[in-house]
């Protein structure tokens, strides 16, 4: 490797990590009990009291990123930073997987670089989004790049296949997207491809029963429990969570596929001028700029009209990018049956990959160097709008970062000497992460850690309920939450 490259893939770790930083060193900026149930997994981990194969509370959805944690949280104590961490690797590792594919396309090392800046710099929400601790948001992109990677190994790429489509089903869209290419340049229909595509496959379903026969000794709903406190969730699978999506409902697939690219993707590259708020983001910051979604017209529209026109190969590894974004945009239309909002986004985070595909494929083609220019100069406007959002948000936690309400509660539980208590699902596993299990609250509408419930039942004398609106008997704990009596 020359020096100049791992200078570039030097910078690119250090963007990515001045767009993360927020999210992983102020771990209560964007954190909720959904990536708390994730945490306490990785603690319970670390602590050798808990042995979770899936999510807590379900068949699906491979435990990775509490795998991943539970070393952290050895060293270093657990806390979001100790979650975020591995999280934080992995998004490293993509930037510069993705730099190096484009790179070995045929793209030149400074226009790699900058097409890996979709990634990179993604914005404020997006990101949120890669460093989300909630089962599966920013590894189906390393799947995917891993796929494309260990394709000519297919005892490897069977593995991976495997794994994440276990950890998360969109990894599928990088086999599908593997079998297209190869059938597109004449490669699919060859004794060789065929063999490696079968052992790739016999590969993935050794690892799915592997990880089957471990789900039923793991603590399947927190420490002491088995797959049988699951109940009706026992069946419930990675293949059956496709088959209860699909869609056939064309009128509503056409609509949605309009809204993908006037609402989905100007969220998706923040052009939208939106509060971070709207994604729980402790903020009183905004993302993108008002009238700015036309860029992506150009940015989007001009490569591919481009590419049409000039019918040149970018390499494989940007049509299989191309490919995976076009097949997830695809699924997430039809999957959601044409419901394309803001709330929706986290499924449908890979057309990240396929801009920055499609960048390095049109820089590696494009012969005008005056509409190269211009089309580079609409990307930079994304980039610095990106920029600045970030900016935005870092100088807030520099300087007068925001309070989080639901830390105030915890800190009052901890004073008051409250230790067990009910509360609903999105109050409860929060304090009980971010307390380190010092205060346990069991909530009753979605039960995920069993074992909670059944220590608080047994100290049913001492619970009380904390309630976002004000009670009969009860008294206020902080400005958002009310201390109740437990119900007899």
């Amino acid at each position: 490797m020359t020096s100049n490259r791992r200078v570039t893939l030097a910078l690119l770790a250090a963007v990515v990590v001045f767009r993360s930083a927020v999210f992983v060193f102020w771990g209560w900026s964007h954190f909720d009990s959904d990536q708390a149930i994730t945490g306490l997994m990785a603690k319970h981990l670390s602590e050798r009291r808990a042995f979770p194969v899936f999510w807590y509370g379900q068949t699906y959805m491979l435990g990775v990123e509490s795998w991943l944690a539970a070393p952290v949280m050895t060293l270093i104590g657990p806390s979001v930073v100790a979650l975020k961490l591995p999280l934080l690797a992995i998004n490293i590792a993509i930037a510069c997987l993705l730099f190096e594919s484009l790179r070995r396309d045929g793209v030149s090392e400074s226009h790699a670089a900058f097409a890996t800046l979709f990634f990179a710099l993604a914005a404020p929400i997006t990101t949120a989004h890669f460093l989300t601790a909630n089962g599966g948001n920013v590894e189906p992109l390393l799947y995917v790049m891993l796929l494309w990677i260990l394709r000519n190994r297919p005892a490897w790429m069977g593995a991976a296949l495997g794994l994440g489509f276990l950890n998360r089903e969109f990894a599928i869209y990088g086999f599908v997207a593997l079998v297209v290419v190869d059938a597109f340049t004449r490669r699919l229909f060859t004794k060789a491809a065929l063999g490696r595509y079968a052992l790739a496959l016999a590969t993935a379903a050794i690892v799915w029963c592997v990880f089957v026969a471990l789900q039923r000794v793991s603590s399947a709903a927190g420490p002491g429990t088995t797959v049988a406190d699951l109940h009706s969730q026992l069946a419930a699978n990675n293949v059956l969570q496709i088959v209860e999506r699909l869609c056939l409902d064309v009128r509503a697939i056409g609509s949605g596929s309009v809204h993908l690219f006037t609402l989905h993707l100007p969220y998706l590259f923040g052009l939208e001028h939106q509060p971070l708020t709207d994604f729980g983001i402790e903020s009183t910051r905004w993302q993108g700029l008002t009238g700015s979604a036309w860029l992506l017209m150009v940015v989007l529209g001009v490569p591919v009209v481009r590419l049409l026109m000039l019918r040149k190969s970018g390499g494989d590894a940007s049509a299989y990018l191309v490919v995976v974004a076009l097949l997830s945009l695809a699924g997430y239309c039809i999957g959601r049956c044409g419901l394309i909002d803001f709330s929706t986004m986290r499924y449908e985070l890979l057309s990240v990959l396929g801009a920055a595909a499609l960048a390095g494929w049109y820089l590696r083609v494009e012969s005008r160097r005056a509409l190269r220019r211009v089309w580079m100069a609409c990307c930079a406007a994304v980039f610095v709008i990106s920029i600045g959002g970030h900016v935005a948000l870092l100088h807030e936690y520099l300087t007068w970062p925001p309070v989080s309400l639901k830390q105030e509660l915890v800190r009052t539980l901890d004073a008051r000497g409250v230790r067990y208590g009910y509360a609903d699902y999105w109050v409860a596993y929060y304090v009980d992460f971010m307390s380190q299990e010092r205060i346990l609250l069991a909530p009753e509408d979605i039960v995920r850690i069993r074992s909670y419930n059944r220590i608080i039942e047994a100290h049913r004398d001492e619970a009380v309920r904390i309630s976002r609106r004000p009670c009969a008997g009860g008294e206020p704990l902080t400005p958002a939450f009310w201390r109740c009596p437990a119900a007899p």
